[in-house]
């Protein structure tokens, strides 16, 4: 016989959903990354990367210069560009479907970013940085999806 949630679990679920929240925050906090992206600036705007003739990709950048190498690390607290560009590439390209877009790095954006790490055999540390961007495909308003 199949099992279904009832309103006496919630509470627990939602106990459960709260402390691991707060321990992958926590995590994030004080864990050195094994990429050090704690040495690059914050993805905070977009840049599109030629990949054919005709064809680029968008992918986040740091300021006026676009600079390629930078990261995206948890933060529920700002919106910004960037992160709006990571998620359209995770949700169409990397078949994270459930994955919204709204421009804030939230716990289902850090989940996603820990599992591509996961799928393409990087350290799974939840931020966005350059081994991420390398391994990832990106969006393509031309193309559809592909790497740099």
């Amino acid at each position: 016989m199949m099992s279904f949630p009832t309103s006496r679990n919630k509470p627990r679920a939602l106990a459960a959903l709260g402390t691991l929240a707060a321990v992958l925050a926590c995590g994030v906090a004080v864990s050195p990354s094994a990429s050090a992206a704690g040495v690059y600036p914050t993805c905070n705007t977009t840049k599109a990367v030629s990949i054919t003739s005709g064809h680029s990709v968008t992918v986040p950048a740091y300021g006026s210069a676009k600079t390629l190498t930078c990261k995206l690390v948890l933060n529920q607290a700002t919106e910004n560009p960037a992160v709006k560009a990571l998620q359209r590439s995770l949700k169409t390209c990397e078949g994270y479907s459930y994955l919204g877009i709204d421009g804030f790095y939230g716990l289902q954006t850090f989940l996603a970013v820990e599992a591509l790490q996961d799928s393409y055999g990087l350290s799974q540390d939840g931020i966005y940085g350059p081994d991420t961007r390398d391994s990832m495909k990106h969006y393509s308003s031309t193309l559809g999806c592909a790497r740099l």
